[in-house]
């Protein structure tokens, strides 16, 4: 989707195709500088009244380690090498949740997950009026565009409405998992150049979102060819390309001297290192620890490379430092000037990390961690601790030798909101509905402190992605002995539950893919709207056209079109065909379901 600010907002929200040619088919049928508005060294300075572009460009999944810029000697990146030479490095950033919706909204506001309510990729929205940096700098008269590569960071999660242009157009095949659902780098700086090329003033601020280093790890050629023992290198490679280009016309436009790029990524990728193959579960360093790269105008303080760690929360003061916007709101995070930490300041803090993923889809607990110069702790059921200088891998839990370093630090930790909040996706009224049919009788998530802790489950989830394998290579069936297994193991393991249904739905068990859709309801409440879509097409094929409206309702807040859509054939099947063609006007009008 396109969109302009102000423009009607609609929920695309599934992970199924758009529906709108089946629609005709049926019808053809029938923040954060303080309160005292300090100006910082670089604010008083004339470079830094920015009359060129701020941009920020995100490459998802990116480890720091993997790029040459940090020693990495297996991919050759030539565009972000030559960035970072203009730049100052900082090598030490550090992602606050190693997850995409959550990271970018902590990074464009300052604030961390607690303070934006915004804790899982799916099942919360961003609040558009929280101040952002799209929203701050629009006040101030700048021009805001982006253009994402990826479903999760779609205009539908509130992020489209805090900037003036919002480009992205994702596209996924039936019945893509979310990290199908995206498009090439190549494809998204072309969107992104479009809008660039129409600005008369350079005065304007862009967000480029690359998605490429994302899972599943398949890099067009001729990077496919050159990595093909490292597929993921090959996607950063691919990545770089694209960037290679987009910087390439940032210099021959004339923009590229004036402008401030930051370049990040929003997490890492766990590849094996602890058990984790991808990431969201754990919080080692190979999963929060992020390339970060600070190029200003006229290429001030480049070759610099800063080793005082940094978080993503200082993009949000750094860059309204530079734009010479003052007197926002103070977050409640420790956000700090990147430019004041390549400078020489040394804050007296830890950087806080957190993922409530394990929580939310798992069943398990959920963890949390502190980072300084010296040592990472990781509060967990079983808590670690990791002289980061000493082993940077994280190979040795160093808490009885540092037994008062664990005691500050967990200490320090209790400090930081760690509840779960119901996400706001689920409104009062949903709640009572899920409830007339039945559901959130179960213990859901659980409260963290009595949950399994993920280091003791890994295994579960390599299993589980083995399942997933053989369902979608068309062995359902043998998928789901597997899935019964975790299941029974991990009974709040909401993704297994779903998977064990999509299972039952493939080979023809229709009346037990139900059964596995409500115990995955049980299990993940926040993901209810998702399931509840499934459920309803079962109860169509069941022809319980009562019971498929009921949860298509369910479903309609976060997939208005897709619950319409299955509405319209159930009203159809009961020979309402008001109502049908009702439903199917709603399906039409979305915007996310035109050709």
């Amino acid at each position: 989707m396109i969109r302009a600010r102000g423009s009607r907002k609609h929920e695309s929200g599934s992970t199924e195709a758009r529906p709108r040619c089946v629609a005709l088919r049926l019808i053809a049928g029938f923040l954060l500088l303080a309160s005292g508005c300090r100006e910082s060294r670089l604010a008083q300075e004339q470079v830094s009244k920015s009359t060129g572009p701020i941009i920020i460009i995100s490459v998802d999944t990116l480890r720091a380690d993997h790029l040459p810029t940090y020693g990495a000697t297996g991919v050759e990146t030539p565009a972000l090498d030559a960035l970072s030479r203009d730049s100052i490095v900082f090598e030490n950033a550090y992602s606050q949740v190693p997850l995409t919706l959550p990271s970018h909204a902590s990074m464009l506001t300052g604030r961390l997950p607690s303070e934006l309510g915004i804790r899982n990729n799916l099942g919360y929205r961003f609040d558009p009026e929280v101040p952002s940096l799209p929203l701050l700098l629009a006040r101030d008269r700048w021009d805001t565009g982006a253009a994402v590569s990826a479903y999760v960071l779609r205009s539908e999660t509130g992020l489209g409405e805090a900037f003036d242009h919002y480009d992205d157009q994702v596209s996924g095949s039936q019945g893509a998992l979310l990290g199908e659902i995206q498009r090439s780098g190549e494809e998204t700086v072309t969107a992104a150049l479009s809008w660039i090329d129409e600005r008369p003033d350079p005065r304007f601020f862009f967000f480029l979102h690359l998605f490429d280093p994302h899972a599943p790890y398949e890099p067009p050629e001729p990077f496919a060819s050159r990595y093909s023992a490292a597929p993921y290198d090959g996607e950063i490679a691919a990545a770089d390309a694209a960037l290679g280009r987009f910087l390439a016309h940032l210099r021959s436009a004339g923009l590229y001297d004036d402008a401030t790029i930051l370049f990040m990524s929003d997490h890492g990728e766990g590849l094996g290192d602890h058990g984790e193959l991808q990431h969201g579960i754990f919080l080692y360093r190979e999963v929060i620890r992020v390339p970060l790269f600070l190029k200003l105008p006229a290429t001030r303080l480049a070759g610099t490379r800063v080793e005082t760690p940094a978080a993503l929360l200082d993009v949000f003061p750094t860059l309204l430092e530079i734009a010479g916007v003052s007197g926002t709101p103070e977050p409640a995070s420790r956000a700090v000037s990147l430019v004041d930490l390549a400078e020489g300041a040394r804050p007296d803090r830890r950087i806080f990390s957190e993922t409530m993923y394990p929580r939310i889809h798992l069943g398990w607990s959920d963890l949390a961690s502190l980072v300084d110069d010296s040592f990472h702790f990781i509060a967990a059921p079983r808590a670690e601790l990791y002289d980061v200088r000493a082993d940077p891998a994280e190979k040795h839990n160093v808490i009885a030798e540092q037994r008062r370093v664990y005691a500050a630090l967990d200490r320090e930790m209790k400090t930081f909101d760690r509840s779960l909040t119901p996400p706001s996706a689920i409104s009062p009224e949903e709640e009572a509905k899920l409830s007339a049919l039945g559901y959130l009788g179960g213990a859901g998530p659980g409260s963290g402190a009595d949950l399994p802790d993920p280091k003791d489950r890994i295994a579960d989830l390599e299993r589980f992605g083995r399942a997933l394998s053989l369902r979608d290579s068309g062995s359902p069936e043998t998928a789901i002995p597997i899935l019964r297994e975790i299941v029974d193991r991990n009974p709040s393991f909401a993704d297994a539950w779903t998977l064990l249904a999509k299972s039952y739905d493939d080979s023809g068990r229709l009346e037990d893919a139900a059964a596995a859709y409500r115990r995955a309801v049980d299990a993940a409440p926040a993901l209810a709207a998702g399931t509840m879509l499934s459920l309803s097409e079962v109860y169509v094929k069941l022809n319980r056209w009562d019971e498929a409206i009921a949860h298509a309702d369910l479903a309609a807040s976060m997939h208005p079109a897709q619950a319409a859509l299955i509405r319209s054939r159930a009203f159809l099947a009961k020979r309402d065909a008001a109502r049908a063609e009702g439903e199917l006007q709603i399906v039409i009008a979305d915007p996310a379901t035109r050709l």
